[in-house]
């Protein structure tokens, strides 16, 4: 089964990178598990061949945090190398769909993205305010007027109507940055994109301490330049047990020239058509120097969304956490297998 990286109610992009001065990479991956709550004794079980993970919530902002960590027996070009891999990887039960967008985006970059009938269907009654699919602005009245839903092909032309918007979504991103992210209207309170981005942002603290070229790249897209830095927009479409989830991604694979030790790979995710008010991905691949090739992976998401709001106390907290706790700890052991066996 294909690991995924963003599970049931994943979260909180909150990792520490590196410092500007060189330290060991080892010493660096032990500081930021201590800082971030990580014992002793489960920092010594990361050596030992252990996966590391933690889950945090916060009420007041609906949002969930992850942090975990495995150490791999294998370089770390290899390990790029499949996380890249892994995160196209259609298995037909997590992920239903993956597609890149071009330069410029094309609706054949899109060919392969739909919505089920069922979901089509629940259109019909959608409004501003009140609606299950999240399109954003005038989206979705837009698609209500204009679509003749009495045709025999309604569900291809909704299907049509949708994928034309993510070209037109993806292309506005690229021009404008944040400032072309949707708010999503399909609630009583209406969510901007660019402030749960920004809220984000700005509650990941070592973030900005620690990479931040790379924090300043986000935030100024695309407007800046970041040498070693190579941009990727891709959607997916994915099933947690819920909905299936069809979200736009702009991905950032960064190579720092000056320290050949360590690459990042970020996930800022720009659309969500359910649940999802915003989400950072970040993951840290750092070269291991005891002696025999060997990667740390140190990742953390930061998610912010409508499962998380209201009723997120006591039994459903705990349980929020300890589903987002589970999910990384088997997609970073489900890696760290991959990886050792095929090594082997």
């Amino acid at each position: 089964m294909r690991p995924h990286l963003r599970a049931v109610l994943m979260a909180v992009a909150v990792l520490a990178v590196t410092r500007p001065a060189a330290q060991d990479p080892r010493r660096e991956v032990h500081d930021y598990l201590a800082r971030t709550g990580f014992t002793a004794e489960e920092i010594a079980g990361l050596e030992g061949g252990q996966v590391l993970a933690r889950a945090t919530s916060a009420k007041a902002a609906a949002e969930i945090a992850v942090v975990a960590a495995v150490k791999i027996a294998v370089p770390r070009d290899r390990a790029i190398a499949y996380y890249g891999q892994m995160i196209s990887y259609v298995d037909g039960r997590v992920t239903l769909g993956f597609g890149r967008f071009s330069e410029p985006a094309t609706l054949d970059d899109v060919k392969a993205m739909s919505l089920e009938r069922s979901e089509v269907d629940e259109l019909k009654s959608c409004r501003p305010g009140r609606c299950d699919l999240r399109l954003g602005g005038a989206g979705i009245e837009t698609l209500r007027s204009s679509i003749d839903w009495g045709a025999a092909d309604y569900v291809d032309r909704v299907n049509g109507f949708v994928r034309k918007s993510a070209v037109g979504y993806v292309e506005a991103y690229r021009a404008r940055g944040d400032a072309a992210l949707v708010t999503y209207d399909d609630r009583d309170r209406a969510v901007n994109l660019r402030e749960q981005w920004q809220g984000i942002l700005a509650g990941s603290p070592h973030f900005h301490d620690y990479a931040p070229e790379l924090k300043q790249y986000l935030e100024r897209y695309p407007s800046g330049t970041l040498t070693g830095a190579r941009d990727v927009l891709y959607w997916t479409r994915e099933s947690f047990g819920l909905k299936p989830i069809i979200s736009i991604v702009h991905g950032i694979v960064y190579e720092p020239p000056s320290r050949s030790d360590r690459a990042f790979v970020v996930q800022k995710q720009i659309y969500a058509s359910h649940y999802y008010d915003g989400s950072l991905a970040v993951a840290t691949l750092l070269s291991a120097t005891d002696g025999t090739p060997a990667t740390y992976l140190v990742y953390a998401n930061r998610s912010r969304g409508d499962l998380l709001r209201g009723g997120f106390g006591g039994l459903k907290r705990n349980m929020a956490e300890s589903q987002a706790r589970k999910a990384a700890l088997d997609t970073l052991g489900a890696i760290k297998r991959a990886l050792e066996t095929a090594g082997s």
